[in-house]
């Protein structure tokens, strides 16, 4: 639901730490079935065949009962193993992934985003000192975005024309290593960006949020966007904060240096001011 410059975001709240995998979710629970029936399925056989043996004398079938327990103990453990480190490492692809998109030119997004916020306030320089629990509970109380301006909103849908190729890499990578969830999401944003750059070629004296918001599809659009970024910050934020704290100390102080040097010089107080080399005059 879009109310003026208000956005609520409810809708597209994930939970910390998501993937985003959907399509490898649902492989695995199929195969898992597949598993549970081969696992009751072969040793039932092999049972059979040596009741037969039993009855028959036949020694052959004792070597034929214990083909279904070498198929069950080699071949299906040894693919669940390799499967299990197929998953590891796509896993850690896409963690390298993020930190690519998240310190790429989608950072200008984000902080254009967190600047012309009016609520909540999403100030860098508390994210450089936040502990994860203060993490958590911005994330959770995240549930309206309402921005100061029409013309700062402009700001910040502008900015993801500049991100584009952005994108477009992840959705590539998307593409090649079957992560479906984030290529359908990848795909919409750069149909908004497309949707972006063809209003402002024909009207470049007009803003693109108003013309978008004179819409019901225009409003859900921009709201999807503009939620959806922000909760993700928010999400990869806390998946650093726990797994690599370190990697997190790191953004946030590139993030807090490239914020810095678009605010001017009198929104500092002497306590937050930085250095001279840093400041936008």
């Amino acid at each position: 639901m879009t109310t003026g410059l208000t956005f609520n975001c409810r809708q597209e709240v994930a939970q910390p730490g998501d993937s985003g995998n959907g399509s490898f979710g649902k492989k695995k629970k199929i195969i898992f079935s597949t598993y549970g029936a081969l696992i009751i399925a072969l040793p039932v056989l092999s049972m059979f065949f040596l009741y037969l043996e039993h009855v028959t004398h036949i020694t052959f079938l004792a070597h034929v009962a214990a083909i279904p327990l070498e198929i069950m103990f080699g071949a299906i453990i040894v693919e669940r193993f390799l499967a299990s480190r197929e998953k590891k490492g796509r896993l850690h692809m896409l963690m390298h992934m993020k930190s690519y998109i998240f310190r790429s030119q989608m950072r200008e997004v984000f902080i254009n985003s967190f600047n012309a916020l009016a609520s909540p306030q999403i100030d860098i320089r508390k994210l450089a000192t936040a502990e994860l629990s203060e993490l958590y509970k911005l994330r959770e109380d995240l549930n309206e975005l309402t921005y100061r301006s029409v013309d700062e909103l402009e700001l910040v849908v502008l900015s993801y024309i500049d991100a584009r190729s952005v994108f477009v890499t992840f959705m590539d990578w998307a593409m090649q290593h079957d992560f479906e969830v984030i290529l359908e999401e990848v795909v919409f944003v750069l149909n908004f960006i497309q949707d972006v750059r063809m209003y402002k070629e024909s009207y470049p004296d007009k803003l693109f949020v108003e013309y978008a918001m004179s819409t019901p599809q225009g409003c859900e659009k921009l709201r999807k966007v503009l939620t959806g970024a922000v909760s993700k910050f928010l999400d990869y934020a806390i998946e650093l904060k726990t797994e690599r704290p370190s990697i997190y100390d790191e953004l946030i102080s590139e993030y807090l240096i490239v914020s810095e040097l678009k605010l001017p010089v009198d929104a500092f107080t002497d306590d937050t001011r930085p250095p001279d080399a840093l400041v936008s005059t």
